[in-house]
């Protein structure tokens, strides 16, 4: 008999599935500007959840709480979805509910002095009034018997779970209450307490700029430091500093040499001057390196000693890259947002088999939901670590939950480490025999581009991904430059070549990575970029409209044959590359004309409504890396 049941045996035999959630989730996490807002932020939603969820486990036991699977690990603590389930006895319903309510007003308390103590005194007085939580409590339960949870626990979940669909359509409404004053430039919503944003401002100028007038959620948000509130560093202070990951890990891997100590030196200089001891990925940019830039973002003083420093920094920066052989880092980051396929029909008993089959009622117990559980939390840890690792990701992981992800990475480590994580998502289900999938958001974006952009961008294209393919388990990319041009890539994981079957499944991603490497090849192997340039122009040319089935139909003939003529005219003709085997199966270079024939022909894309553009998306993509990877391959 479950373990569950039977400790619940002394309570009675009449109990509750309760659902609870804690809000408000995106609009809350995303209220950000810098990437500190938006990891404090998801920090404090999932300590949130975690504070509410207490009165549970200590009342009734871990084991009493079915989802999620508690592991205790400061990350994974820190990272809690804010959905949970549990059983508990219907006569204590009341009572742990106003426990929950409670644990929630306290955990928010301990925040705010935490708060409270990184102002002014004069400033402390006026947000005391201003402080009201964020947080709410959404909750549902539904009556059980020991009986039910036995033998038909199934229906129960399906029960609760349509209550709680209805219940969140009803959301709590709270009509603003404030005044005609100015409102915070970054949520837009909450009022500021201009009259003595001058006395927060002069005190905290490292942390915000001068034009920015910050409500006070935002404000904590900002000031609070990880381990303010218990959790582990985030490392990134802003995506600036995630664009410049790899370079700044470099150049400390090779402190010993003279170049990188000099540069050092200077670093801690300008630190002093603006009052900030963290190396800022801004010191590894050349164009950043000037007083205009130290002023705007922190004020720095106007003399000429501190802009001759700024001069003579810049020089030492430059030696520094000259002396490792490598270019100035990508001023280009990534956003990697992942959401697991079909969650909802996964907890509530649909569960897919790796046979095919959908598991038997009569299977789906708490045990087994408990099982899923633990599952994702594995699944959440193994990819948070995957993010965090200097030798893998290198980047921020925001929040990994197990079934959804939003992380920070280096353009140079972005392709690899989403192919990554969703292997480490699909192979924790498939110990398991269970057939599970998950579909992406990848935005590329420059570090100046607002920060909210990208995470709507990256938000949308999981649910494009999503709408692509109907049985999903695909990406969505979108480049956005600087200039202003956007380009939208998405395609499956993996496909299977007809008439390469004995290769089996193909993961697109790395296709695309090992494209991009030949045109990285030194110039006696490389691939020209001339390439992509040239077939792109001809690339109209090989379809023609039918009429009759109103769809263009791909010349198969032509588009090889003019491929292998592009290939032969723009790779040298004693490359390596032509020798070059895919799983010592097929010649590299022949599996890149069937594959590309493949994601161009709209006979064999049908979900893509244009698959001639979206094949040449993924040429633009495919030549922004080669651009911006180009003499920094030691960065990788």
């Amino acid at each position: 008999m479950n373990e569950l049941i039977e400790n619940m045996k002394t309570y009675g035999n009449e109990f509750c599935l309760l659902r609870v959630s804690i809000g408000p989730v995106q609009e809350f996490i995303s209220e950000a500007r810098k990437t500190r807002d938006l990891y404090i932020g998801s920090r404090l939603l999932s300590l949130a959840t975690l504070n509410s969820m207490k009165p549970l486990y200590e009342t009734y036991g871990p084991k009493s709480i079915i989802y999620p699977h508690i592991k205790y690990s400061k990350e994974r603590l820190s990272s809690l979805p804010n959905i949970y389930m549990a059983v508990i006895p219907k006569s204590k319903l009341d009572e742990t509910l106003s426990q929950m309510e409670n644990g929630l007003c306290n955990f928010w308390n301990d925040v705010q002095k935490k708060f409270y103590l990184k102002l002014s005194y004069d400033c402390r007085g006026h947000y005391n009034q201003k402080m009201k939580s964020p947080f709410y409590i959404n909750w549902v339960a539904v009556p059980v018997t020991i009986e039910e949870l036995n033998n038909s626990y199934k229906l129960k979940v399906k029960e609760i779970l349509r209550f709680f669909d209805e219940r969140k359509v009803t959301r709590n409404f709270e009509s603003w209450e404030g005044e005609c004053v100015q409102k915070c430039s970054q949520c837009g919503r909450r009022e500021c307490a201009s009259e003595i944003y001058t006395s927060v401002h002069k005190k905290l100028k490292s942390r915000i700029r001068e034009n920015e007038v910050l409500c006070p959620i935002c404000l904590l948000k900002r000031l609070l430091n990880p381990d303010d509130i218990g959790v582990n560093d985030q490392k990134f202070d802003s995506v600036m500093d995630i664009s410049a990951a790899s370079a700044k890990k470099l150049i400390e891997q090779k402190n010993e040499k003279t170049e990188v100590k000099e540069f050092a030196e200077k670093i801690r200089e300008i630190g002093e001057y603006i009052g900030i001891t963290h190396k800022n990925g801004e010191y590894y940019y050349e164009d950043y390196l000037n007083f205009d830039f130290f002023k705007k973002e922190y004020e720095a003083p106007d003399d000429q000693e501190f802009r001759r420093l700024c001069e003579d920094t810049k020089k030492k920066l430059r030696a520094v890259y000259e002396s490792l052989g490598i270019k100035e880092p990508s001023k280009y980051y990534s956003i990697l947002m992942m959401d697991g396929d079909n969650m909802g029909k996964l907890m509530s008993g649909e569960v897919k088999l790796a046979s095919g089959e959908i598991i038997k009622d009569t299977d789906f117990t708490i045990d087994y939901q408990k099982k899923l559980s633990e599952i994702l939390a594995d699944t959440g840890a193994n990819t948070s670590e995957l993010i965090r690792d200097d030798r893998e990701g290198n980047g921020l992981c925001v929040y990994s939950g197990g079934d959804d992800l939003l992380a920070f990475l280096p353009l140079e480590r972005s392709l690899s480490t989403a192919n990554k994580a969703r292997s480490s998502f699909i192979s924790e289900f498939n110990e398991s025999n269970i057939k599970q999938t998950i579909s992406a958001g990848i935005v590329i974006l420059h570090h100046k581009d607002p920060l909210r952009r990208g995470l709507e961008e990256a938000r949308k294209n999981v649910d494009q991904a999503k709408e692509l393919f109907k049985d999903k388990d695909a990406f969505c990319i979108t480049l956005r430059l600087f200039s202003g041009s956007v380009v939208t890539w998405g395609y499956k994981w993996e496909i299977e070549i007809p008439n390469l079957q004995e290769l089996g499944s193909i993961k697109i991603l790395d296709i695309l990575s090992c494209f991009i490497s030949f045109m990285l090849e030194g110039p006696e192997n490389k691939l020209s970029t001339g390439f992509v340039h040239e077939f792109m122009e001809e690339l109209s040319s090989f379809y023609k409209y039918n009429e009759y089935r109103s769809t263009l139909e791909l010349n198969e003939k032509m588009f090889k044959s003019e491929l292998s003529r592009l290939l032969k005219r723009h790779i040298p003709s004693g490359s390596k590359l032509w020798q070059l085997k895919f799983k010592d199966v097929i010649l590299t270079l022949d599996l890149i004309t069937e594959l590309f024939f493949y994601m161009a022909d709209p006979d064999k894309n049908k979900s893509i409504e244009t698959a001639k553009e979206n094949f040449e998306n993924f040429l633009q993509i495919a030549l922004f890396f080669v651009r911006e990877e180009t003499g920094r391959g030691d960065l990788k």
